[in-house]
């Protein structure tokens, strides 16, 4: 009796917790999730380190994971380890790779390499027939980002026989524009201007008619741009200026006859800004030149006398910064006894000038109509025609402000196409495109060529 009271007390109790509990397992259902998203992706290998801080993005909606940020130019990837993480891990079942690479269907391991020379396939099974696909990208960059990529920007930009051209950037109605000035080979015929938009230059239109400027005989390679007005030396001593740049004026330099203006020096935080001249007291029974500047209320100031060595035609001249001043360097040209440089000058005041080059250097041969800029965080001198009037499309660069120059080879070259030359202008734009205007194929041509340049280092452009 006893014992049957035992087992009805246990009946009871088991009866019991089973109602509590909601009664057997056929009253309730499980919820097997279907997440099969992948949430991290990375590669490895012990011999390609940029993967270690490769970062891929997984676009869910498309589908698709890469690395936004291309791997440089030359990596190769071959058979890597790839590791996934994903959004829940119980949802997966199994995870196929499919390398196109290979062609094969493989399953997924974090402990098996893949080849992700070409696109990967992923597809990531979970239950109940659930599936979710990825496409995996490696992008490695398609360009020596050292290299340069030049293209003819723009060819007959005037239609005409071009004898000599300048191009600046100045203001047209407010909007930063190409200046293009032009002088034809046709006898007589007067100076033009064709402007283009900053950042175009492929499309050109002519400006009206130029007034204030005589015929012939300006100095055109030594156009300057200098506080929002253009100036523009002539052989007989006289500077014109102009604030729109179609209506010219000469103006007044006191007691100098200005015979050469070699540029200008920007304003810094230690110097004001000066046009850079070379000039001839106006009451002189000598040939005496000297340095000069005018600040930006109009006032010369004359400086040291000229060395017979100094370019003072066919130069090229570019603006750069060195210890919180701003200079003014020139490279090439000739000098006042008619004899072609090889040398490199630098101002930061128009009145006084350092020779950077030694006399005795050779860092490029003598020659005159080189184009120098500042580009790339060094300094380019790009062509020239020698003393046999043979040109060049040589580029040189210097990392130390004009003291030394090397001769650049590949990837840093000018293409085919581009035929040797010298006296063309050359610009950078907001774009760090560096374009070269017209210029003069043999010393003896008597016409610049009607076209535009582009060309840039690739990765600056990345």
């Amino acid at each position: 009796m006893k014992n049957k009271v035992t087992f009805l007390a246990v009946g009871c109790l088991v009866g019991l917790m089973s109602s509590c509990l909601g009664g057997t397992s056929d009253n309730y259902d499980v919820e097997i999730p279907k997440n099969c998203q992948i949430s991290s992706f990375s590669l490895s290998h012990d011999s390609i380190a940029v993967l270690k801080t490769a970062k891929f993005t997984i676009d869910q909606l498309n589908g698709r994971i890469f690395n936004a940020d291309s791997l440089p130019y030359g990596t190769e990837v071959g058979k890597v380890l790839c590791a996934l993480e994903f959004m829940d891990t119980y949802s997966v079942g199994s995870t196929q790779m499919m390398p196109e690479a290979t062609g094969d269907t493989i399953v997924w391991s974090a402990k098996d390499s893949a080849d992700f020379s070409k696109p990967v396939r992923f597809v990531v099974n979970g239950f109940e027939g659930v599936s979710k696909t990825y496409i995996a990208q490696v992008n490695i960059h398609q360009v020596n980002p050292d290299s340069m990529a030049w293209t003819l920007h723009a060819g007959q930009i005037t239609g005409l026989a071009v004898k000599e051209q300048a191009t600046v950037v100045h203001k047209y109605n407010g909007v930063e524009s190409y200046f293009m000035y032009v002088q034809t080979a046709e006898a007589g015929s007067p100076y033009r201007l064709y402007r283009s938009a900053v950042g175009d230059a492929q499309h050109w239109s002519p400006l009206p008619a130029l007034s204030g400027l005589p015929s012939s005989r300006l100095r055109l390679k030594q156009l300057t741009a200098y506080e929002g007005s253009l100036y523009l030396p002539s052989e007989s001593g006289t500077v014109y200026r102009s604030a729109d740049g179609l209506a010219w004026e000469a103006i007044s330099t006191d007691k100098y006859a200005v015979h050469y203006i070699i540029g200008a020096v920007k304003a810094g935080s230690r110097q004001a800004s000066a046009l850079a001249a070379v000039v001839r007291p106006a009451v002189s029974n000598t040939n005496e030149l000297q340095f000069a500047s005018m600040n930006k209320e109009g006032v010369w100031q004359a400086g040291e006398e000229v060395p017979d060595d100094f370019p003072l035609t066919g130069f090229g001249s570019a603006n750069y910064s060195a210890m919180y001043y701003e200079y003014l360097m020139i490279a090439g040209g000739r000098d006042r006894r008619g004899q072609l440089q090889n040398s490199s000058w630098s101002t930061s005041d128009g009145r006084t000038w350092a020779l950077l080059t030694g006399r005795q250097s050779n860092y490029f041969s003598k020659r005159e109509g080189v184009l120098l800029t500042a580009y790339d965080d060094k300094l380019w001198l790009i062509g020239g025609i020698d003393g046999q009037g043979t040109a060049s499309k040589e580029i040189y660069h210097s990392l130390d402000k004009g003291v030394s120059w090397t001769l650049t080879d590949a990837p840093i070259v000018l293409p085919e196409a581009y035929l040797a030359r010298g006296f063309a202008s050359v610009l950078v734009d907001k774009d760090r495109y560096l374009l070269i205007f017209g210029g003069r194929k043999s010393g003896t041509a008597t016409e610049e060529a009607d076209e535009v340049w582009r060309g840039r280092v690739n990765r600056l452009g990345f």
